[in-house]
């Protein structure tokens, strides 16, 4: 009980680290800005926490939590083996070629180990509480946002509000990366490996290139086929720089050659056969229980089994849930979060004339396709609205920041968020 009294003490030399960084220009935020996303993630953090743990029987993340005070006792007395752990497995058959297994997987538990021993470290810090951790955690997943925020605001200076606002202070996006899970990490290794890939293709800096390598690496680790579906988005990034061509038709090419090798490696070993693989994963989560599944059928494998489920995959990441489904208050938070981008993304659209305006330029034609790949996978793989919801938060903000250059093209939204947030350059 003692240990929480550690919270507000660590949460002001965390506002004291936010000082430093503001105060030296080492991040693009005030320190009011800065301290008032943590402050904001925090909270959520928390509420995450307690939410799950009250009405859903604690859910993976106090499973995650109490996994790691176990290891938190290898840690203390057998620190070597703590370390070994995460390199060590106990499966019979080699794990070289089983990346993309669903079960048996030495890559996929090493997933769960990573975050688990992240905990255990952390309980050094706050005697195992809970709530200390989410600050901690609240720390790394802050720079998930913050390169997303830089990443788009330097092409984008003139929609630095909007950027703000959509990547730090809408709510959906928020909750859901401020509790601890996976998705959390995988957010940094996102967005780490899309700034400094971005950074290198304009600036040529080698070391810029090495962190966007350890960021794609962590991403592989954590979500393996997410890492997968930026392979073509980054490479139709590159070639932009080379061809004349609109980055529509440039995107548009490397995804339906991607998605050609995607079905042909059904036609090499099965250990590197992806349409059966995620059958595969979509086979495991039916195996699942929860109060949101919803129907979808089975995936074999083959190219017809995949168009015959994409009405479902489109409708289940797209449209559900429906308001009529929002049996629970996530549920329901889920259904008018859904409605509201559905109500963007029609605004948008129907600005045929505007859509040019997003076509040619290359970053946000990445963000577009990224999401659109990604919503797709999860729409053929998950069966449940409540996890859908969580999976897909941040490639809807992919989804809202090019809806918005179109619907506010002449900044009235812009100029009404700058004289309320009061940003400007640092």
């Amino acid at each position: 009980m003692t240990s929480i009294l550690l919270l507000p003490v660590y949460f002001l030399l965390v506002l004291s680290l936010f000082y430093f960084l503001t105060k030296n220009k080492i991040i693009d935020l005030s320190f009011k800005h800065a301290a008032a996303i943590f402050t904001i993630k925090l909270i959520l953090g928390c509420i995450y926490g307690y939410l799950f743990l009250k009405f859903y029987n604690g859910d993976d993340t106090w499973l995650y939590h109490r996994q790691s005070l176990q290891e938190y006792q290898t840690l203390s007395h057998h620190p070597w083996q703590f370390i070994k752990a995460l390199f060590s497995h106990s499966y019979d058959k080699s794990q070289a070629i089983t990346f993309f297994d669903t079960t048996n997987n030495y890559w996929k538990d090493l997933q769960y180990n990573i975050l688990i021993k992240l905990l255990a470290v952390f309980n050094i810090l706050s005697s195992g509480n809970y709530y200390i951790n989410v600050l901690f955690f609240n720390l790394l997943t802050f720079w998930g946002h913050y390169f997303f925020y830089k990443l788009f605001i330097n092409y984008f200076p003139q929609k630095r509000a909007t950027a703000f606002v959509i990547i730090f202070l809408f709510l959906p996006f928020i909750f859901w990366e401020s509790g601890i899970r996976k998705d959390g990490l995988a957010f940094i290794g996102l967005s780490g490996c899309l700034f400094y890939f971005v950074e290198y293709s304009e600036h040529k800096r080698i070391d810029h290139l090495v962190k966007a390598a350890l960021y794609f690496a962590l991403l592989v680790l954590v979500r393996n086929f997410v890492a997968l579906s930026l392979i073509p988005v980054l490479l139709a990034f590159w070639s932009c720089k080379y061809f004349k061509a609109q980055a529509l038709y440039i995107f548009s090419i490397y995804t339906l050659s991607f998605a050609a090798l995607f079905f042909l490696s059904s036609l090499g070993p099965n250990a590197f056969n992806l349409p059966q693989k995620m059958a595969e994963r979509q086979e495991a989560f039916q195996h699942l229980e929860g109060g949101s599944y919803m129907f979808v059928p089975q995936l074999v494998g083959t190219f017809s089994s995949y168009t015959n489920v994409l009405p479902y995959a489109i409708n289940h990441t797209f449209f559900r849930p429906y308001i009529t489904e929002g049996k629970s208050p996530l549920l329901l938070f889920a259904a008018v979060e859904t409605a509201f981008i559905l109500i963007v993304i029609i605004a948008a659209l129907v600005q045929i004339k505007k859509l040019k305006t997003i076509t040619k330029h290359p970053l946000l034609m990445l963000l577009l396709f990224l999401a659109l790949i990604n919503y797709l996978m999860i729409g053929y793989t998950v069966p449940f609205a409540g996890a859908i919801v969580r999976y897909r938060i941040f490639f809807e903000v992919m989804l809202l920041l090019p809806m918005f250059i179109i619907c506010d093209s002449h900044n009235t939204l812009e100029n009404w968020l700058n004289k309320r947030l009061h940003l400007y350059s640092y």
